[in-house]
């Protein structure tokens, strides 16, 4: 399998990215850790019979913090997934995110709705959309708080990745694991409160005319995540699909996700 890896240069940043694959393109936007390489598994299976875009989100990893970074958005990280798709000469492509990765991919399609033509959102952190977003936050703070205690930012990451999915977190290579602890800084300051704290417009989300799929791991011990991907379901008129694994499913059930996935891509 050829992979072509890139620094591709946007409108006053640069994000690191991956193609691979032959066929219609499919973007996968990572969420808290930022880095592309979680979905490897995944996108290799993926690429069989898509062109799969993975990249590094902007300041995260390998993509260079641009110039004055001072925080971030979810409507500039969506943007950063259409321009993307633009300049690697890809008018649209079916949009998949996890998580925080799922909330970027929605503010895409609200956004840009030209590019996406399909939405696919797993486990996604929409806290805002929850009856009580406090009790959701509350149960994250101490754990990421005592991580920091003992370890710093990279401490507070990693417990947070562990809360998330421990067993997918200890079955990323060891290299992804460090670049997406490297990240912390960026995660806690610059991401967590504005990504946690977005709302999108319900009549908006309703209003989407591309197909939207909403998922949830099977395993997954977060009723918060389920929680919003229901409130998703009911404003897209679908109904929440089941696929293997927890939270980060797609890292160590990657056969049966893929397969879950290709399902989801066919219809």
């Amino acid at each position: 399998m050829t992979i072509t890896e890139s620094l591709v240069k946007l409108d006053g940043l640069a994000l690191r990215a991956q193609v691979r694959g032959d066929g219609p393109p499919l973007v996968l936007v990572p969420g808290a850790g930022g880095d592309g390489d979680q979905y490897g598994a995944l996108a290799a299976h993926l690429s069989a019979y898509r062109t799969v875009v993975t990249y590094d989100r902007r300041a995260n990893s390998r993509s260079p913090r641009p110039a004055q970074y001072a925080g971030t958005t979810i409507e500039e990280q969506a943007d950063d997934v259409a321009q993307l798709l633009a300049a690697l000469g890809m008018g649209s492509a079916t949009v998949f995110g996890n998580s925080l990765g799922a909330v970027i991919a929605l503010g895409c399609a609200l956004r840009s709705p030209e590019t996406v033509d399909g939405l696919i959102l797993h486990e996604p952190a929409l806290i805002a959309v929850l009856d009580d977003p406090d009790a959701a936050m509350g149960a994250v703070q101490p754990v990421i708080g005592a991580g920091m205690e003992t370890g710093g930012m990279r401490g507070g990451a990693e417990a947070f990745f562990r809360f998330a999915d421990a067993s997918a977190y200890d079955a990323l290579p060891e290299a992804v694991r460090e670049r997406m602890l490297g990240n912390a800084q960026v995660l806690f300051e610059s991401e967590f409160g504005a990504f946690a704290s977005w709302q999108p417009d319900a009549a908006a989300v309703s209003a989407l005319t591309m197909p939207v799929t909403v998922a949830t791991g099977r395993d997954s011990g977060s009723p918060a995540f389920r929680e919003a991907a229901q409130w998703l379901a009911r404003q897209t008129s679908t109904s929440v699909v089941e696929v293997p694994g927890g939270h980060l499913g797609f890292v160590d059930h990657a056969d049966e996700f893929a397969a879950a996935l290709a399902s989801m891509l066919d219809r």
